[in-house]
Order: structure tokens, then C-alpha cells, then sequence
């Protein structure tokens, strides 16, 4: 289906969940697990890939979290934005939390907003800091790039990939 978001989950919610519907969201398991440390979080997500990344969140402001939190979402455009409100009440619930969104397009909607691709050159990137990453293979691909030359050793970055049976391809090359 062309313009359709890859995998399977994506495109079942974007078939059958519009504005204004409600999702019942758990903490994440898996590959990305928020560690319940102390240190600096940057939670970095492209689309749906913000779904995990709301789930720490969730928890963070519940258990009343302390920590450094920094949360970083690209996506086509403020309408695309799958639980934009929620990221931004809960980032807000956080005593040092802060979010950076980037929109390919309709930047202007929203103030505050960047233009274009997620660029990290410039952000203030707080030492020591875990990173979680969660999007499309080639969005992590270009963001863990822009980690490294950052700064960021792999040891702190962890990753989910969004996507259709991403590494059967490379099983099988």
C-alpha cells in the first residue's frame, strides 16, 4: 500500500484507529526496558516509535522520577503525531524533563517545532546519559550515527526496531 507506514501493527493502527481514540498503553518489554537508575534519559523516537517511549514516560511520572529527561520525536507532521498530547503532559510532570519534536512538513502548526530531519547538532546532550531509540531502521541508523559523533558511547544507546521482519533480510543475504 503505498504512503503506508511499514509493519504489521502500524498499519492494523492505522487502519482502524483515528483521532480521538483511545489506546491502552503497558510499560514496555523486550529489547528496550527502562533501567530504574538515576542517570540522564534521552528517549529518541521516530512515528509509532514514540509508543514505547510514552510507556516510560508513563512510568517515570508516576513513580515521580527525578532523573534528567530528554525526549526527542520526529515525524512527518504535527497531525501524524501519534500520542503528541501525552508526551508533552507527562514530559511535563517530569521536574526536569524536556521535549524537541521535528515535522517534515506543517512545522509552522506548532510553536516550538523544528523543520525537517531530526538533527542533533547543537542540543545539549546530557553527559552520561542512556539513550533509548525506537523507529524505523534507517531513522536509528542516521540518529545512533549522530549519537556517536556526540559523544554517546554504544554501551548507552539501546534500540527497538520498528519494521517488517527486519533482520530475516539480513539472515538470509
Amino acid at each position: 500500500m503505498a504512503g503506508a507506514p511499514e509493519g504489521e501493527v502500524s498499519n492494523r493502527l492505522h487502519r482502524t484507529v483515528r483521532t480521538g481514540g483511545e489506546l491502552t498503553l503497558s510499560a514496555p518489554f523486550g529489547d528496550v526496558v527502562l533501567d530504574d537508575t538515576d542517570t540522564p534519559l534521552v528517549l529518541v523516537s521516530a512515528g509509532i516509535g514514540c509508543t514505547p517511549m510514552v510507556g516510560m514516560l508513563e512510568h517515570l511520572a508516576a513513580t515521580g522520577s527525578a532523573r534528567l529527561v530528554r525526549v526527542l520525536h520526529a515525524d512527518r507532521a504535527p497531525a501524524d503525531h501519534a500520542l503528541r498530547a501525552d508526551t508533552r503532559r507527562l514530559v511535563a510532570q517530569i521536574p526536569d524533563g524536556w521535549a524537541e519534536f521535528w515535522y517534515e512538513r506543517d512545522a509552522a502548526e506548532e510553536a516550538g517545532v523544528r523543520t525537517g530531519l531530526m538533527d542533533l547538532d547543537g542540543l545539549d546532550l546530557p553527559a552520561g546519559a542512556h539513550v533509548y531509540l525506537c523507529g524505523s531502521l534507517p531513522f536509528m541508523r542516521a540518529v545512533r550515527a549522530q549519537l556517536r559523533r556526540a559523544g554517546i558511547p554504544a554501551r548507552h544507546i539501546r534500540y527497538e526496531v520498528f519494521g517488517p521482519d527486519l533482520w530475516l533480510a539480513h539472515a538470509e543475504g
